[in-house]
Protein backbone atom coordinates (compact mmCIF):
# COMPACT_ATOMS: atom_id res chain seq x y z
CA UNK A 1 0.00 0.00 0.00
CA UNK A 2 1.36 3.28 -0.84
CA UNK A 3 0.68 6.22 1.10
CA UNK A 4 1.02 10.27 1.21
CA UNK A 5 1.39 11.17 4.26
CA UNK A 6 -0.44 14.54 5.57
CA UNK A 7 0.89 14.36 9.04
CA UNK A 8 2.29 12.10 11.97
CA UNK A 9 -0.20 10.05 12.28
CA UNK A 10 -2.07 8.38 10.00
CA UNK A 11 -4.57 5.78 10.80
CA UNK A 12 -4.38 2.48 8.08
CA UNK A 13 -6.12 0.00 10.41
CA UNK A 14 -9.24 -0.21 7.04
CA UNK A 15 -6.80 -0.45 4.82
CA UNK A 16 -5.11 -3.76 5.69
CA UNK A 17 -6.47 -6.70 3.63
CA UNK A 18 -6.75 -9.87 5.16
CA UNK A 19 -6.56 -12.73 3.19
CA UNK A 20 -6.58 -15.72 5.42
CA UNK A 21 -8.93 -17.07 7.52
CA UNK A 22 -6.58 -17.66 10.99
CA UNK A 23 -3.04 -16.97 11.32
CA UNK A 24 -0.94 -13.76 11.83
CA UNK A 25 -0.41 -10.42 9.76
CA UNK A 26 2.71 -8.93 9.42
CA UNK A 27 2.59 -5.03 8.66
CA UNK A 28 5.90 -3.73 7.77
CA UNK A 29 7.45 -0.22 6.01
CA UNK A 30 10.74 -0.75 4.65
CA UNK A 31 11.76 3.22 6.10
CA UNK A 32 13.79 4.63 8.50
CA UNK A 33 11.91 7.34 9.41
CA UNK A 34 9.11 6.40 9.47
CA UNK A 35 7.49 3.42 12.03
CA UNK A 36 4.15 1.52 12.49
CA UNK A 37 2.97 1.17 15.90
CA UNK A 38 -1.04 -0.25 17.69
CA UNK A 39 -2.55 2.96 19.04
CA UNK A 40 -5.80 4.40 20.32
CA UNK A 41 -7.11 7.25 17.87
CA UNK A 42 -8.13 9.56 19.68
CA UNK A 43 -6.87 13.37 18.84
CA UNK A 44 -5.93 14.37 22.36
CA UNK A 45 -3.81 11.36 22.63
CA UNK A 46 -2.42 11.82 19.09
CA UNK A 47 -1.12 15.74 20.38
CA UNK A 48 0.00 14.03 23.44
CA UNK A 49 1.91 11.73 21.66
CA UNK A 50 3.42 14.38 18.88
CA UNK A 51 4.76 16.51 21.99
CA UNK A 52 6.77 13.42 23.36
CA UNK A 53 8.23 12.67 20.13
CA UNK A 54 9.11 16.50 19.87
CA UNK A 55 10.94 16.17 23.44
CA UNK A 56 13.00 13.48 22.48
CA UNK A 57 14.12 14.67 19.35
CA UNK A 58 13.16 18.28 18.80
CA UNK A 59 12.98 19.56 15.18
CA UNK A 60 15.32 22.29 15.82
CA UNK A 61 17.91 20.52 17.97
CA UNK A 62 21.63 20.02 16.43
CA UNK A 63 22.36 16.87 14.79
CA UNK A 64 25.74 15.30 13.32
CA UNK A 65 23.25 14.00 10.33
CA UNK A 66 22.92 17.32 9.44
CA UNK A 67 25.88 18.61 8.76
CA UNK A 68 25.70 17.66 4.76
CA UNK A 69 29.00 18.85 3.94
CA UNK A 70 30.87 16.36 6.15
CA UNK A 71 28.70 13.39 5.09
CA UNK A 72 28.97 11.61 0.87
CA UNK A 73 25.61 12.13 0.38
CA UNK A 74 23.95 14.91 -2.58
CA UNK A 75 24.15 18.28 -1.43
CA UNK A 76 20.27 18.09 -1.76
CA UNK A 77 19.82 15.88 1.41
CA UNK A 78 17.00 16.49 3.78
CA UNK A 79 17.54 17.58 7.04
CA UNK A 80 16.46 15.24 8.79
CA UNK A 81 18.49 13.96 11.92
CA UNK A 82 15.37 14.56 14.49
CA UNK A 83 13.38 11.77 12.26
CA UNK A 84 16.06 9.13 13.05
CA UNK A 85 16.44 9.94 16.33
CA UNK A 86 12.58 9.72 16.95
CA UNK A 87 12.23 6.28 14.66
CA UNK A 88 14.61 4.64 17.07
CA UNK A 89 11.16 4.26 19.40
CA UNK A 90 9.06 2.99 17.27
CA UNK A 91 8.97 -0.42 15.48
CA UNK A 92 9.03 -0.54 11.39
CA UNK A 93 6.80 -3.70 11.96
CA UNK A 94 3.85 -5.59 14.11
CA UNK A 95 3.10 -8.52 13.58
CA UNK A 96 -1.18 -8.64 14.13
CA UNK A 97 -3.59 -12.30 15.01
CA UNK A 98 -5.74 -12.82 12.43
CA UNK A 99 -8.99 -14.65 13.58
CA UNK A 100 -12.01 -15.35 11.51
CA UNK A 101 -10.34 -13.23 8.80
CA UNK A 102 -9.88 -10.32 10.84
CA UNK A 103 -7.00 -8.71 12.89
CA UNK A 104 -7.56 -9.77 16.42
CA UNK A 105 -7.60 -5.76 17.72
CA UNK A 106 -8.71 -4.73 21.12
CA UNK A 107 -11.49 -2.40 21.45
CA UNK A 108 -9.19 0.99 21.25
CA UNK A 109 -6.51 -0.50 19.12
CA UNK A 110 -5.88 0.88 15.76
CA UNK A 111 -2.77 0.79 13.01
CA UNK A 112 -0.83 3.89 12.34
CA UNK A 113 1.64 4.88 9.85
CA UNK A 114 3.90 7.30 11.71
CA UNK A 115 5.73 9.63 9.19
CA UNK A 116 8.47 11.28 10.95
CA UNK A 117 10.07 13.38 8.45
CA UNK A 118 7.66 15.67 7.08
CA UNK A 119 4.95 14.64 3.46
CA UNK A 120 6.24 11.85 2.13
CA UNK A 121 5.24 9.22 -0.13
CA UNK A 122 5.34 5.67 2.20
CA UNK A 123 4.86 2.33 1.34
CA UNK A 124 3.48 -0.34 3.77
CA UNK A 125 3.69 -3.78 3.10
CA UNK A 126 1.13 -6.43 4.32
CA UNK A 127 1.89 -10.33 4.51
CA UNK A 128 -0.90 -12.49 5.85
CA UNK A 129 0.51 -16.14 7.31
CA UNK A 130 -2.09 -18.96 7.39
CA UNK A 131 -1.84 -21.02 10.47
Amino acid sequence: MKYKTKGTFTNITKDIEVDIENGICVIFTPHTTCGVKILEDESLLVRDMESFLERIAPKCGVYAHDDIEKRDVPPTERINGYSHIRAMVLPQSLTVPVKDGKLTLGKWQSIFLIELDGNREREVIVKCIQQ
